[in-house]
């Protein structure tokens, strides 16, 4: 069976619209079952109501709309299709659970790892290891240097283990469900007994358990199920001594439950807090890297080739992000859906002589965002956009603080000369980085998108823009920099100087360029102009595009973009003065908003258009937004340079003003808080007034 984080949040997609049944409350909730090692989780409470109110969203009305009926039916028979392998370790789909279901049903992944056991091991390791050094007569300081890279040693094959371990977890609240659920045991054990697997009764802590076991086959390790019904709760597992955990906790509970992880706790608390008396219709939690690691176990080890930025960013210190959690709620008041997120990243503990007055270590030092109540979009910003991003970032800091994740990722302490280089190489710009652009960066920064007609794979543009202190500097120093670019071509509109850097090859991997950097840093890459012939096309979109105005330093994916934003704005036409922008910001005001880090807004129809019509052409490989460029990430190809496969058919859906009269615009805002950021947000029904 394969896992990934896609897969995870199908999923979650099907436990919100697959399943129905009558509510009733858990004995036990499923946090206090579930070991302290769970990484990824998902509960909803109360499947009727979730299905009800799910139903009475646009959202809902869309997946019932006549015209959507062809693609929603094949979407269905796709997504079953994909949960059907997903689920062959455990023998059960998602659609088995609608019978069952008599309360919550919780869907988790954990990562098994006992931290004492690991404790000792490298205890034991570094004592063999000293051991040996003594018997050679080693002096005292080799052998602190031995003991020191023992220790290394041993935490890393520690970390590889872990690393490998996985379990899946589906609890049920089955309570006046008890016949329906005996039935589904053995419906579990007709579909194991199709795959040939062989079948045992074991008792665990007095619990009977049917055991089977799927012998291994090309690729595929042996794997084991383990069902239990026990309490008014059935427990599908695939690794024993999660299951054992499981039922240990029923009548003595030892504590090392996921309710007593603190990111976990933080999560729910702070959630409940805001939503009082209100019941949540669906509850998540995720600790990044943990369940990251455990959908490459599940995908046997596969990950994405070259560095592995997954252990770069913990190295980095991006570890102190322990979780990130939370209550979703439908169709409330005047919202289609209101969530409510926390990010549990307290300080980082110091050792003992460590007088930093860093929240984080490393390169995490540029999670510095701090509140205010200016975020309101400039008057540059156009009324007409698909979505508008603005946060406070403490660019300068950021920029020193990226300094060792550069240096990790290439292997070598190549930021301070990369810097030396811009600046003393005759060959190129000279400039001094520090003292001519990151001097004169402020604290604010905005991003905005928008698409272009025809629909195509290039058609959604982006704009980047964070404010200068000193334009006119600024505006010397990119002149300076792109003159020296062989890629880069100057362009004027109106008062403005506009350079556009040209992607040559857009199949072209770029690579860091170090000796001879030829720009300084708008983009960071450089590529080797390839071999065409004179007839073949130039692409139509280039790579990105580069000024100053309005204060700001901006960088666009399109130049076109940068033009169409230098255009004289009349009066009304800025997104500050929109009819939906306020509404959204008014219903956000509602939920809390006021002084915050981050804001955004969106028009759903504006930001799904680009894929949805690359879907409906069966395209979306091809797509070069940020969403198929994620997907393309996540899909990407066994052998290199091929395309992926689209994942969902779209040929049959209809046009897209059939589903925009369903999307309303949305956004959210963010706040940071001494142990990690708030996230709340919320989505209006398209005709909100």
């Amino acid at each position: 069976m394969t896992v990934s984080v896609f897969r995870f949040g199908l999923c979650c997609l099907t436990l919100l619209l697959g399943l129905q049944g009558a509510a009733a409350i858990a004995a036990q909730p499923a946090e206090s079952l579930l070991p302290a090692t769970t990484k990824g989780f998902v509960s909803v409470p109360d499947i009727g109501v979730l299905r009800d109110r799910w139903n009475e969203t646009q959202l809902g009305q869309l997946m019932v709309d006549e015209k959507m009926k062809p693609f929603v039916e094949d979407l269905k028979r796709q997504l079953q299709s994909k949960m059907n392998r997903a689920d062959t370790q455990l023998g059960l789909s998602w659609s088995d659970l609608e019978s069952v279901a008599g309360g919550d049903v919780c869907l988790a992944l954990a990562q098994p790892w006992d931290v004492e056991a690991e404790a000792k091991a490298i205890e034991a390791y570094v004592a063999k290891a000293v051991a040996a050094a003594k018997a050679k007569n080693k002096s005292e300081e080799e052998i602190a240097e031995i003991s020191r890279d023992a220790s290394a040693e041993a935490e890393a094959e520690q970390k590889k283990l872990r690393s490998q371990q996985r379990a899946m977890v589906v609890l049920v609240d089955t309570t006046g469900k008890a016949d329906e659920a005996e039935t589904l045991r053995d419906k579990i054990a007709a579909e194991f007994a199709k795959r040939q697997a062989t079948k045992s009764v074991q008792t665990i802590l007095d619990v009977s358990t049917d055991v089977y076991t799927v012998a291994a086959k090309d690729d595929q390790p042996e794997r084991h199920a383990y069902i239990a019904i026990h309490q008014d709760q059935l427990i599908a597992a695939d690794h024993a001594e999660v299951l054992h955990h499981i039922l240990s906790q029923f009548d003595a509970p030892a504590g090392q439950s996921l309710a007593a992880v603190p990111a976990f706790r933080n999560a729910m608390d702070k959630s409940q807090a805001a939503f009082g008396e209100t019941a949540p219709h669906l509850r998540w939690f995720v600790e990044p890297f943990g369940y990251t690691e455990i959908a490459r176990a599940y995908d046997q080890g596969r990950r994405r080739r070259g560095t592995d930025m997954l252990y770069v960013l913990a190295n980095q210190g991006f570890d102190a992000i322990q979780g990130v959690g939370g209550y979703v709620l439908l169709s409330e008041d005047e919202f289609e859906i209101i969530h409510r997120t926390f990010v549990y990243a307290p300080a980082v503990e110091r050792a003992a002589g460590d007088d930093s007055s860093e929240k984080y270590r490393l390169a995490a030092r540029m999670m510095d965002f701090p509140n205010s109540s200016l975020l309101t979009p400039p008057k540059w910003v156009p009324r007409e956009l698909a979505s508008y991003l603005s946060f406070n970032w403490n660019v300068q800091k950021a920029f020193y603080a990226s300094e060792t994740i550069v240096n990790e990722i290439a292997g070598d302490e190549v930021f301070r000369d990369v810097l030396e280089s811009i600046k003393t190489d005759p060959n190129g710009p000279q400039i001094d980085i520090e003292k001519e652009l990151v001097a004169y960066l402020g604290s604010r920064a905005t991003m905005i998108t928008d698409y272009r007609e025809p629909i195509s794979p290039k058609s959604e543009r982006m704009l980047f823009a964070i404010d200068v202190t000193d334009p006119a500097a600024v505006m010397n120093t990119v002149n300076r920099a792109m003159e020296s670019d062989p890629a880069a071509k100057k362009r004027s509109f109106k008062d403005h100087v506009i350079w556009e850097i040209l992607n040559e090859d857009p199949h072209e991997v770029p690579t860091l360029h170090l000796d001879n950097p030829g720009g300084f840093g708008f983009d960071g890459f450089d590529t080797e102009e390839p071999e065409v012939e004179e007839e073949e096309e130039k692409p139509m979109i280039p790579n990105s595009a580069v000024t100053v105005a309005y204060g700001h330093l901006i960088i666009a994916s399109h130049v076109d973009y940068i033009v169409d934003i230098l255009q004289k704005r009349e009066a009304g036409d800025q997104l500050a003065e929109a009819a939906d922008h306020e509404l959204v910001q008014q219903a956000l005001e509602k939920l809390g908003a006021g002084n915050d880090s981050f804001n955004f807004f969106a028009r759903t129809d504006e930001t799904v258009r680009v894929t949805y019509e690359m879907m409906k052409q069966g395209r979306m490989p091809e797509s070069e937004s940020m969403l198929g460029k994620t997907l393309n990430r996540i899909f990407e190809p066994e052998e290199e340079g091929t395309l992926r496969e689209q994942q969902i058919d779209g040929g049959e859906l209809p046009d897209f003003d059939v589903a925009r009269r369903y999307l309303g615009p949305g956004g959210f805002f963010v706040r940071t808080t001494e142990a990690g950021w708030d996230i709340v947000g919320c989505l209006l029904t398209k005709d909100s007034k």
